[in-house]
């Protein structure tokens, strides 16, 4: 077992409405000065939009948003296409299953509605996003987030814990810097959020 330190992870959610693109950034400076984005810099943010509005547009504000030191997850769209991480939180139970047979390297991120089995090893710098569960037949070195973007009743499971990063739902969590070495042994392990921390324990 490995011990975690876990916090709330905040988002902004930006939603879009319409194609002036000119309109969309003279409200968002209105609504959030030079400060908000001067002490939030890194903030992660989450773009929703209602049908109708262009691919072009939520680039736009995306990289508008991107200028002012915020960092894009990914955004959510009225009408999407179904394999599209658009998520209702209330109404999400695993929808569908992707198994990836590979390892995962530095650089590589697998984002899927509902489950990711990954028969392989998660690598640092590699990166797993679901809106459901996480299984790591191997070892799980990189980061990943089941329950994307708010599911909290996900769990994640791996063959070898030893993650950069751990997320579910809205709870992040970092391994204690003494807790970088690990015995040999490959025991299945579960990630869940209990009493809105992440709590890792053997998967008996």
């Amino acid at each position: 077992m490995i011990k975690v330190k876990s916090k709330p992870l905040t988002v902004l959610v930006v939603e879009i409405e319409g194609n002036d693109i000119e309109e969309i950034k003279h409200k968002l400076q209105e609504t959030f000065d030079q400060k908000f984005f001067s002490s939030n810099s890194g903030m992660p943010f989450l773009i929703q939009t209602k049908e109708g509005v262009s691919e072009e547009t939520v680039k736009a504000v995306e990289e508008y948003l991107r200028q002012k030191g915020l960092k894009p997850l990914l955004h959510t769209s009225e009408g999407a296409k179904k394999d599209a991480l658009n998520v209702d939180i209330e109404k999400v139970k695993s929808s569908s299953v992707l198994i990836v047979r590979k390892d995962l390297r530095s650089g590589q991120m697998i984002e899927h509605l509902g489950d990711v089995i990954l028969i392989g090893d998660l690598n640092p710098g590699a990166e797993i996003r679901a809106s459901g569960n996480i299984i790591v037949f191997g070892r799980l070195r990189g980061i990943a987030w089941a329950g994307y973007p708010g599911n909290m009743e996900a769990v994640i499971v791996a063959g070898k814990m030893e993650p950069q990063q751990l997320r579910i739902g809205n709870i992040f969590a970092v391994p204690e810097e003494d807790e970088n070495t690990k015995d040999d042994k490959n025991v299945l392990e579960m990630a869940t959020v209990e009493e809105g921390e992440i709590v890792i324990k053997p998967l008996v």
